[in-house]
């Protein structure tokens, strides 16, 4: 090896802080080798025999075997392979030169000489291992935060900043079944935002958005804990009034009701009044969801004919 590539190879992490005269007489069968960019060095389930010293370029690394999941790249002074090394299995992971590359393939015997014959490199390698193993366990966290995010968005109303129909399918049945279980009454209610569409006539969208947003976060305020609020579509929500009889849930949209009337709503320095009708059915008898929004839709139905800003029970 040339006095360049010596300099390179003591420069590598595994070899730090050692006085690499000593051992650099161990890596007389080691292998110099230049990759091609997109070459690949390792492979999932093949048996990988060397520890990789990377001298010059860099190397991606896949989690799956198609070059379509890159987890890191490996630059100079790093190494690869020491994973399928220490446990004897086949690596997990896809190697592939990001650019041309030179390494240093250190063979599998050669490796564990130099371990037993140098506690100094047994510790850098350890080293790296943990590092990988941290660097790992921040992919996983960082991994799973985004996953709930996602899983955030998918449920969210974008626009109310409250819970989407998608979120309704899948916790209103929960609740209804715990109650029915338990043997508590529970109710559904719709309420609907009345003469909307003259809002967003008179004002334009933006300042509606702001409405319906306002509207939203005042129903969300003044809703017991235990229910579950939904936009339900347009200027529609959906409550489920966990283990409420009928008296209760008249109170809920009461309170509802003369809150929304009574509330001056801002949206881009323009006053806005507005209120609500609302439709309820109660039962202890049905999980059925889609029956309870269409009893309590025909029960909105009626409050509007009945001159709206007003609630109606299904009979």
């Amino acid at each position: 090896m040339n006095p360049l590539d010596l300099d390179l190879i003591a420069n590598n992490d595994l070899f730090s802080d050692i006085d690499f005269e000593s051992v650099k007489y161990m890596l007389e069968h080691s292998t110099l080798r230049t990759l091609k960019a997109g070459e690949r060095l390792i492979e999932p389930d093949s048996q990988n025999e060397h520890l990789h010293l990377i001298l010059e370029g860099s190397l991606n690394v896949y989690l799956l075997e198609k070059e379509s999941q890159q987890y890191t790249v490996l630059s100079a002074g790093e190494c690869v392979g020491e994973i399928s090394i220490v446990d004897g299995k086949n690596p997990s992971a896809l190697v592939v030169a990001a650019e041309p590359a030179r390494i240093l393939s250190i063979p599998i015997d050669t490796v564990w000489s130099l371990l037993n014959n140098s506690h100094q490199v047994a510790g850098n390698l350890l080293g790296i291992l943990v590092s990988r193993m941290r660097n790992d366990n921040k992919a996983i966290i960082n991994s799973t935060i985004r996953e709930k995010l996602f899983e955030q968005q998918a449920y969210i109303d974008a626009l109310t900043g409250v819970y989407n129909r998608h979120w309704m399918n899948k916790a209103f049945p929960r609740t209804i079944q715990r109650c029915m279980r338990n043997k508590k009454p529970f109710g559904v209610m719709v309420l609907d935002i009345d003469h909307f569409k003259k809002i967003n006539d008179a004002h334009g969208h933006l300042v509606g958005d702001g409405a319906l947003k306002s509207i939203a976060r005042c129903v969300q305020d003044n809703l017991r804990p235990q229910d579950l609020l939904v936009r339900y579509g347009g200027e529609e929500f959906a409550v489920l009034l966990a283990e409420a009889n009928l008296a209760e849930a008249t109170m809920v949209a009461e309170r509802l009701r003369s809150k929304v009337e009574g509330f001056e709503i801002r949206s881009r320095e323009i006053e806005i009044r507005a209120t609500l009708s609302i439709g309820i059915t109660m039962t202890q008898d049905t999980d059925d969801l889609d029956h309870l929004i269409h009893e309590a839709d025909q029960a909105l139905y009626l409050a509007k004919q009945r001159g709206r800003n007003r609630i109606e029970i299904y009979q």
